[in-house]
């Protein structure tokens, strides 16, 4: 009977079958509207995560908001907190640490670490770790992550970023299919 209660409750929170799931806010999370992930997303520390619209993460995904301060002998916050019962520095908490643009693709089993600011449009590769800002419309990979190319000319970037269309209306978006439905890479007029 345990088993059969273990492999339920399994069942519910890790099948992927159930993804994706809404990100909503929470404490350490500020999502804009329609904005999902495939399970396993998880915010580690105190800092807060800004994501934007339309966003689609894949499973196993992980955001760092903050770090070990080096500065010191020791970097072990339990350390300081048994034997002194305080640190000898503040943790900054309840700031942004992490922004994401909207229209961003995260595949799985990315790490993004604190003070990195994800742009529109970019697409991060599976299994990357993100150091460093993420230009709008390009494409990242590998551990640390780096630039691989950019999914439009930048032309259609800048169109694209003064466009905003995310922040569209529902019925502004279906109004607009063909816009949608435009293969901005292709050569044909």
């Amino acid at each position: 009977m345990v088993n059969r209660i273990k492999q339920i409750l399994i069942n519910i929170f890790f099948n992927k079958n159930n993804a994706p799931f809404l990100i909503k806010n929470s404490k350490n999370i500020i999502s804009g509207k329609k904005s999902f992930h495939n399970g396993n997303f998880f915010v580690k520390g105190k800092n807060k995560v800004i994501i934007g619209n339309y966003c689609a993460f894949g499973s196993d995904i992980k955001f760092i908001t903050s770090n070990h301060n080096y500065d010191y002998i020791s970097i072990q916050y339990s350390l300081y907190n048994n034997l002194f019962s305080k640190k000898p520095y503040e943790l900054k908490s309840s700031q942004v640490s992490i922004e994401v643009g909207s229209d961003v693709w995260i595949g799985d089993n990315v790490i993004i670490l604190p003070n990195v600011k994800i742009g529109h449009g970019s697409i991060i590769a599976c299994g990357s770790i993100v150091t460093k800002d993420v230009e709008s419309y390009s494409i990242y990979g590998g551990v640390p992550g780096v630039k691989i190319k950019n999914r439009f000319t930048s032309e259609i970037k800048e169109e694209l970023l003064e466009l905003k269309w995310w922040e569209w209306s529902d019925t502004k978006i279906k109004n607009n299919k063909d816009l949608f439905f435009k293969n901005f890479n292709s050569n044909e007029k």
